[in-house]
Order: C-alpha cells, then structure tokens, then sequence
C-alpha cells in the first residue's frame, strides 16, 4: 500500500520514521531513505540500532540546492537517480521502504511530475508499504495512495528565528 505524508507542518519525518520503528517491532525488512538530508539525524540514530532495518547512505554534509552550482546540481540529479535505481531493484527484499522528502524532487525540479508519477505507480504494484514524504504533492500522487495524510503548520518556533534543535527537529 501507498502512504503519502505531506504538508508543510512539522512531522511528517517523525511519522515515517514511527512507521519503520512498528513494522521492525513485527521483524519486518524496512528499507529507509532520505533524500536531501544529512546523516547525522536522530532518527538514523535510532533506526541503525534495528537489524531489519537498512539506512541507505546520506552524506555528511550537504548544500542548499539554491547554493548549488549548475554542476552540482546536475550531480545531485544523477544521486538521486541513482538512489531511485537501487531502490527499485531491491524493492522485493522489503515488506516496507521510505522514502522521506521524496516531493523535494518536484518541488527542486529533478524530476518531472510524470516521471515520478510513474515510477510510484511501479513501485507501489507490490507487496511493500510504500512510506513517501514531502511538502508539495501532485493531486495524481493522492489519488494513486491507499493513505494520505496533510501535515499543516499552526503555529512553529522557526515562526520566531527559533533554530533547528537536536532531538526535537533534527
């Protein structure tokens, strides 16, 4: 089944993450990858202790798109495609694979709505839950999902110039 979780409010990691964490309790096999994050996240903390759990590697350190050169983009493009390669192929090792931020690729302009569209489609024809998070969602990729769930903002601490804390967004 399909799972889309979106919106521009806070938790929609931790509910991806919450969703690994459940289905490892029941031994199930979870692939979780995080698009346009760094490895150092409390959740991958967490997660790495599980061993049916797989983290896909995230890099140390990563820029900004809008800091990124044209070249850097392009590179980031082909991780990405690369990554969505590899998820693919393994997809039937896997009662359930994550994939948080992955409508960063539209809202950053990597993929076409159609390309991805597709490749969901594909993707969610088997067995796993497919787990996807992001802010912007194309109403196709709702309607494509068994569960979709909007996550809206109300009222948050970077409102304020509050900055990102470990343990709490991080």
């Amino acid at each position: 089944m399909l799972h889309i979780y979106y919106g521009n409010g806070k938790g929609k990691t931790c509910s991806a993450a919450g969703a690994a964490v459940r289905a490892a309790g029941r031994n199930k096999r979870v692939l979780f990858v995080q698009l346009f994050k760094c490895s150092d996240t409390g959740e991958r903390a967490v997660l790495s202790q599980l061993p049916s759990v797989e983290l896909y590697p995230c890099p140390k350190e990563l820029k900004f798109t809008f800091e990124m050169s044209k070249d850097e983009l392009e590179r980031e493009r082909g991780k990405y495609e690369r990554t969505l390669e590899y998820i693919k192929e393994r997809r039937e090792q896997y009662d359930m694979i994550v994939i948080d931020e992955f409508f960063t690729l539209l809202d950053c302009g990597f993929f076409s709505p159609d390309r991805l569209y597709e490749y969901i489609k594909d993707l969610s024809g088997g067995d796993s839950e497919i787990i996807l998070t992001g802010h912007g969602v194309d109403e196709r990729f709702t309607a494509l999902a068994d569960y979709a769930t909007e996550f809206v903002c109300v009222k948050h601490p970077y409102d304020c110039g509050v900055q990102p804390r470990a343990g709490v967004e991080l």
